[in-house]
């Protein structure tokens, strides 16, 4: 029986479908008139039902039954549990496919099938080591055609086409009629710009198939991984022009239009897939999601679409519109062009549905996405106070719009996120990722990558913490190119990778620089940089008590013991200054922290020793020195709220009004729901005769809709009138009154109001 499923996997695969879905039927009577099945039938049985679930989804119920029931018959060779594996991953269902893959490897570490199932979900679900999974796989089993696959596009995503044909070619030298290394070979040739190859590539796949829907499902996915969502919308929809029962064709043909902005289409197509597959997590959260837009309101700008949730895009707009069209216009000076527009940007009030707009599923980390013509970031309100920066975020993606535009969406995945970071600190010197002490202790470990491999920091992170910490370091990257070889020389790069380089050739041709020698300029940087850092983070002493056990205690004694042992070491300085600071002994804390930024200058973590400094001076009065402080934290840290509202307490104490102002401004990019904080801001902005900020001011107070109605209407209209601006005035107080008709302040205004009119 197992046998004569095979046969029809391999009729269905390579296009005889009708012959295939009689011999999935067959199974149906033999089920329901077989009595006594072994696990092997059983699970021959579930495996052609789950194949009759591309006919008619229901059947996916009556695999999982039947697969159950196999299992529960004690199978010795594990089928029936990888074809439920296999069952949850087709639907994205990465927790139940885990838990049917880890089973397996449980009773069998060494299963090859079960390792590459478990590499899959890995990859699905974003960070692990998919590696090490494929690693094992293959050295259970060399000639496993899916395990070189997969392999072949993880070193495409690494930017070596080399390696991944290398890899395709083995299991083509194996079979060469095997439809999944067809079709990534042929992806590895289009990428690469053989136009030749590829045809040829799929002249091949023509010959042995009417339906090519594996070759093309695979090219969709592959250049949607590349970020080429255009190419990859052509390839699903030949995919279901060959094969319009493949609903996995049809979603991503709706997918790729949601990514390029072209919602109502990619709607109707994603509604035809589940309507075929109501099982599939990624459609169904996507389409819950666009059933969410109703709920959004377009802000339209000059050049960009702001898609904003109704409960707060009275406050947000006025905010956003100014960051992304000066980020625009900077950006189209240095680039010397720009992306077409409008440019759509989504912002999730939830980043549950921000999630879900990225990859389909619910859980990541990332707190924007660019796919060019859209764009989709966290609000404000999808985080704590405190935890980003949205105005930061927002530069970084319209920044990829960029680069995705320049390069013809060649660009990899470090470039652009290093440059989009780079382009953050132009925006402003306090945005962007900054090294926490984990980047550190890497490069004392000689753990950072290269230069030349940073693409696998992004796309194979070997622990959690090693993406964020790639972001700074290939941020750092371009300040060194800059620096020595100006900002066109970035823009020559870009152009490069249009071409088709390789990053070898990028770094050849615009700055005349092998690779190889970058790596070794760019380590000796990073060494010289951060020597200090190194010193007192990096690599433990011997006897020296661990981080974990120094920093977790608060006792005094036990801190200041390891202090005397290590003075030179940064983490035990903050957690002694911590403790002593805890205490109330302020002026001894101040002498461990001012140690602590001599060893490591540039901590920003909101922990960091400039946010206790600056509270301990300003306590102590010497606003000088806590304003230094602030400032300072906040050129390393751009979301820190508190530390930007204690600045601003300082300044105005200190008499610099202007400063006070400067620096609650940016709270909004913060945090911009605290109607006290809009209220400051708008008085300071007064005093200081800037009026357009002011009413900018008192809009965002009505739009936190505050208890007191009538007056935040009254304020608006005060400072409208102040400004000339009578007939908004005379609306804002009109509104006023209509909440209050007795409101006296407000009738005086509508009085003057009128008494100003032309003619009276």
């Amino acid at each position: 029986e197992a046998a004569r499923v095979e046969l029809g996997i391999l009729l269905y695969r390579y296009g005889d479908r009708e012959r295939a879905r009689g011999i999935f039927d067959g199974f149906i009577d033999y089920y329901n008139t077989a009595s006594n099945l072994s696990a092997a039938e059983l699970t021959a049985v579930g495996r052609a039902l789950l194949q009759l679930s591309r006919w008619n989804y229901e059947y996916a119920h009556d695999a999982l039954l039947a697969l159950d029931e196999a299992v529960a018959a004690g199978p010795r060779d594990h089928a029936a549990r990888l074809a439920i594996g296999e069952l949850f991953l087709e639907r994205y269902d990465a927790r139940e496919a885990a838990a049917a893959f880890g089973e397996i490897l449980r009773q069998n570490p060494s299963h090859a099938a079960a390792r590459l199932g478990l590499a899959r979900v890995v990859r699905l679900e974003g960070g692990g080591d998919v590696e090490a999974d494929l690693e094992a796989a293959l050295a259970t089993n060399p000639n496993l055609a899916g395990a070189r696959t997969l392999r072949s596009r993880i070193r495409l995503m690494h930017g070596n086409r080399e390696a991944a044909m290398e890899e395709v070619d083995k299991v083509l030298e194996v079979n060469g009629s095997d439809l999944g290394a067809l079709g990534t070979k042929g992806a590895i040739l289009h990428l690469s710009g053989d136009d030749a190859g590829f045809e040829a590539v799929m002249q091949q796949v023509r010959s042995l198939t009417t339906m090519p829907t594996t070759p093309l499902v695979l090219l969709a996915e592959l250049a949607a991984d590349h970020r080429k969502y255009g190419e990859a919308l052509s390839f699903a929809r030949q995919a279901t022009e060959a094969d319009p029962g493949s609903w996995t064709a049809w979603g991503l043909m709706g997918l790729n239009q949601v990514r390029l902005g072209q919602v109502d289409e990619g709607r109707v197509n994603l509604d035809r897939a589940f309507a075929g597959d109501p099982f599939n997590l990624w459609f169904k959260n996507t389409l819950d999601l666009l059933d969410t837009f109703v709920e959004y309101r377009v802000v339209s700008t000059l050049n960009f679409d702001l898609v904003l949730h109704e409960s707060e895009a009275d406050l947000l707009a006025p905010y956003m519109e100014p960051i992304a069209e000066r980020a625009f216009a900077e950006m189209s000076r240095r680039y010397g062009e720009a992306p077409a527009g409008p440019i759509r940007v989504e912002v999730y009030p939830r980043h549950a549905d921000f999630s879900v707009r990225t990859v389909g599923l619910v859980g990541i980390g990332a707190l924007g996405v660019s796919f060019g013509p859209a764009l989709a970031i966290d609000s404000p309100a999808a985080r704590g106070r405190g935890e980003f920066n949205w105005a930061s975020t927002l530069w970084h993606e319209i920044a990829h719009s960029f680069h995705l535009a320049v390069s013809e969406n060649e660009v990899p995945r470090w470039f652009s996120e290093g440059l989009a970071v780079h382009e953050q600190r132009k925006g402003n010197p306090g945005w962007g990722h900054q090294p926490g002490v984990g980047f550190i202790r890497s490069l004392a470990l000689d753990e950072l990558r290269p230069v030349s491999e940073l693409d696998r920091g992004f796309s194979s992170p070997r622990h959690p913490g090693e993406v964020i910490d790639s972001y700074y370091q290939a941020s750092l990257v371009f300040e060194v190119i800059e620096e020595r070889h100006g900002f066109p020389a970035i823009v020559e790069m870009l152009r490069a990778y249009r071409d088709g380089a390789t990053n070898e050739e990028a770094f050849e041709r615009a700055l005349g620089v092998r690779l190889e020698d970058f790596d070794s300029e760019f380590e000796a940087f990073l060494n010289d940089r951060f020597a200090a850092a190194v010193q007192s983070v990096g690599g433990e002493p011997a006897g020296m008590v661990t981080p974990a056990e120094v920093l977790g205690t608060r006792d005094v004694a036990t801190l200041e013991a390891e202090v005397a042992r290590n003075p030179r070491r940064f983490g035990p300085r903050m957690a002694l200054g911590n403790a002593l600071f805890d205490e109330g002994r302020t002026a001894e804390a101040a002498e461990h922290y001012e140690v602590a930024l001599e060893l490591f200058p540039q901590y920003g973590g909101p922990d960091g020793a400039h946010w206790f400094l600056g509270r301990i001076r300003q306590e102590e009065g010497d606003a000088a020195a806590a304003i230094r402080h602030y400032r300072a934290l906040l050129r390393l840290n751009e979301s820190h709220y508190d530390a930007r509202r204690a600045l601003a307490r300082v300044l105005h104490d200190s008499g610099d009004q202007a400063g006070a102002a400067d620096a609650l401004r940016d709270l909004a990019h913060v945090h911009p729901y605290e109607i006290e904080d809009h209220e400051r801001v708008a008085l300071l902005m007064e005093a200081a005769g800037d009026l357009e900020a002011a009413a900018l001011e008192r809009r965002a107070v009505i739009a936190l809709d505050p208890v007191d109605r009538a007056t935040a209407h009254y304020e608006l209209a005060r400072v409208l009138h102040r400004k000339g601006d009578r007939a908004a005035a005379r609306s804002a107080v009109l509104a006023a009154l209509e909440i209050a008709p007795n409101y006296e302040e407000a009738l005086d205004l509508l009085l003057e109001l009128r008494r100003e009119e032309p003619g009276r």
